[in-house]
């Protein structure tokens, strides 16, 4: 394994917006390391997978074609829609559901992935929800893990990146709705 799960990262004031905070190239290759630890574990359990929309449709996509190229063939894919941020960059309520999954979790082992394990609320309640739908396992996924911003006591089971407490956006993350074309991860808010 490669230490990119560990990059080195400078304070938060010394960002600007527009900063390149992690390449795509690196981003692609820890997916692909997370994967390895993943594959083996759910071969032939026909594990489902739900990407909390919107900001991981990206990660969502490249995690099953490199779980795919590992052999775990049996993978299904869902998604939920989350929304907790009323302004560009400010969680501004509690997490709920505007779009809810289309598979039936119940006697299945359930991956959640998420762009950003900020406050954890989000990914604490879809967990809570998944469980009580009778998933036999949960685990969860994300690509970003900001601990600076935790509000509940909620871990991931695999990390790609923890970063300082800095907004990002690109490959799947927005401000606005903007910026999640990006391939990059940069520093946001950036206005293109």
């Amino acid at each position: 394994m490669s230490d990119l799960k560990t990059l080195q990262f400078k304070e938060p004031q010394e960002y600007k917006p527009g900063d390149v905070l992690i390449l795509y190239e690196n981003i692609q290759e820890r997916i692909k390391e997370v994967a390895s630890e993943i594959a083996p574990k759910y071969k032939g359990k026909k594990l489902l997978i739900v990407g909390v929309l919107k900001g991981a449709f990206k990660m969502t996509g490249d995690l099953a074609l490199e779980l795919h190229a590992q052999g775990l063939i049996d993978l299904e894919i869902s998604f939920i829609t989350m929304k907790s941020y009323l302004t560009d960059t400010r969680a501004d309520y509690e997490p709920r559901i505007i779009q809810d999954m289309d598979i039936n979790p119940d006697k299945r082992h359930v991956l959640l992935l998420d762009d950003v394990l900020d406050t954890g609320k989000s990914l604490q309640e879809v967990h809570r929800l998944v469980k009580d739908r009778g998933a036999i396992s949960t685990e969860s996924f994300v690509l970003l893990d900001k601990p600076a911003r935790r509000k509940v006591n909620y871990k991931a089971d695999y990390v790609g990146f923890t970063i300082p407490d800095v907004w990002v956006q690109g490959c799947g993350m927005d401000t606005g709705e903007l910026g999640r074309g990006e391939p990059n991860i940069i520093v946001g808010p950036y206005k293109y």
